[in-house]
C-alpha cells in the first residue's frame, strides 16, 4: 500500500513554526526593552509557585478519582495517580487523542468496561474545560468587556455567561450535545449516568485545581518579573484561557505555540511585549519540567512499590 504524503502533519508544524517565528520577531524588535527590564529571580516565590502548581495536578487527579467512583471504574488511589500521570504524556503528541487513548487502554487492561471509561473521560474533559472557562471568564470578563463597553458595564453579561455555563453543564443538555457530535462522527451514542449534583461537585474540584494553578503561575511570574497582587486574578485567567485554547488546538502538540501566543497577548496588557514573550517561553519550560518531573517521580514510586510487593 502506497504511503500518503503527510500534508496535514507538515501543515501543523508549519503553523507552530509561524507562531514561534512571530514570537522570535517580537523578541528581536523589543530586545532593548528586554535588556532594560527589571528581571529579579527570587527563590521563595518560585518555590511557592512550583509547589502550588504541583498541588493543582493532584487536585485534578482527585477529581478524576471521584469521577471513576461515580461511574464504577475506580482503581486504587496509587493506580489512579499512576495511570492519570502516564496518560498526560499523550498531550505532547499531535491530535490530542492520545491522552484519552492512553488512559482508555490502561483502564481497559485492568478489566474496566469501555462504555464506562468513555463516559468518565467525557465527564472529565467537560468539567476540566468548563472549570478553566469559568476561571478565565470570572478573571478576564472585567477586562474584556471593558474593551467593548468603556463604562465597564460587564456585570449583566457575566451573569448571562455564567447562566449559560451551568445550563450546558446539565447532564441531559450535555448528553444531547455529545451525542450530536458522536452521530456526526458515526459513533454510538452515550448515556451519561451522572447527576447534575455530580457534575457541579466535580466542576468545583476542577475549579479549585485551576485556581491553585493560577496562583502558582502568579508566584512564578513574580519570582522573575515583579508583579503586584492586583494582577493575581488576571494572571490566573490568562493561564486558564491560554491552556483552553492550547488544548482545543488539535494541530499543536501540548498546545505548543498556541498557548505561548495567547499568553503573550494577555501578558502584554500588564507588561512590555518583549518581556511577555520571554515569560511565556519560560512558563512553557517551567510547566513542562513539572509535568515530566512528576511523571518520572510517579514512575519511580510505582515501580519501587511493585518490587516491594514481590
Amino acid at each position: 500500500m502506497k504511503k500518503r504524503f503527510p500534508f496535514k502533519q507538515i501543515a501543523k508544524w508549519i503553523l507552530v513554526l509561524i507562531i514561534f517565528t512571530y514570537l522570535g520577531k517580537m523578541v528581536r524588535d523589543h530586545w532593548n526593552e528586554i535588556r532594560s527590564a527589571s528581571f529579579t529571580p527570587r527563590g521563595v516565590p518560585f518555590g511557592l509557585g512550583t509547589f502550588l502548581f504541583i498541588m493543582s495536578y493532584f487536585v485534578q487527579v482527585g477529581a478524576w478519582y471521584l469521577i471513576t467512583l461515580k461511574v464504577g471504574i475506580a482503581l486504587s488511589l496509587r493506580e489512579t495517580v499512576a495511570t492519570w500521570f502516564y496518560s498526560q504524556l499523550g498531550k505532547y503528541l499531535p491530535g490530542k487523542v492520545w491522552i484519552f487513548i492512553g488512559r482508555f487502554y490502561l483502564y481497559q487492561s485492568k478489566g474496566r468496561g469501555g462504555q464506562e471509561i468513555s463516559v468518565a473521560l467525557y465527564f472529565e474533559t467537560v468539567t476540566v474545560l468548563m472549570a478553566a472557562g469559568l476561571v478565565s471568564l470570572i478573571a478576564l470578563a472585567p477586562v474584556g468587556i471593558h474593551w467593548i463597553d468603556s463604562r465597564g458595564g460587564w456585570f449583566p453579561i457575566l451573569l448571562l455567561s455564567l447562566g449559560l455555563f451551568f445550563l450546558i453543564l446539565h447532564p441531559r443538555v450535555l448528553e444531547k450535545m455529545i451525542n450530536l457530535i458522536l452521530s456526526i462522527l458515526g459513533r454510538n451514542p452515550l448515556r451519561l449516568s451522572v447527576s447534575y449534583g455530580d457534575m457541579l461537585s466535580i466542576l468545583l474540584v476542577n475549579f479549585l485545581a485551576w485556581s491553585l494553578g493560577g496562583l502558582g503561575f502568579y508566584f512564578f511570574i513574580d519570582s522573575i518579573f515583579p508583579v503586584t497582587w492586583e494582577y493575581v486574578l488576571f494572571l490566573s485567567g490568562a493561564l486558564a484561557l491560554a491552556n483552553i485554547l492550547g488544548l482545543v488546538a488539535v494541530f499543536a502538540p501540548g498546545g505548543l505555540g498556541v498557548r505561548e501566543g495567547v499568553l503573550v497577548t494577555l501578558l502584554s496588557q500588564i507588561m512590555p511585549g518583549g518581556v511577555a514573550v520571554v515569560l511565556s517561553i519560560l512558563t512553557r519550560l517551567w510547566m513542562t519540567l513539572i509535568e515530566v518531573g512528576l511523571v518520572g517521580v510517579i514512575y519511580l514510586c510505582d515501580h519501587s512499590g511493585t518490587r516491594q510487593d514481590r
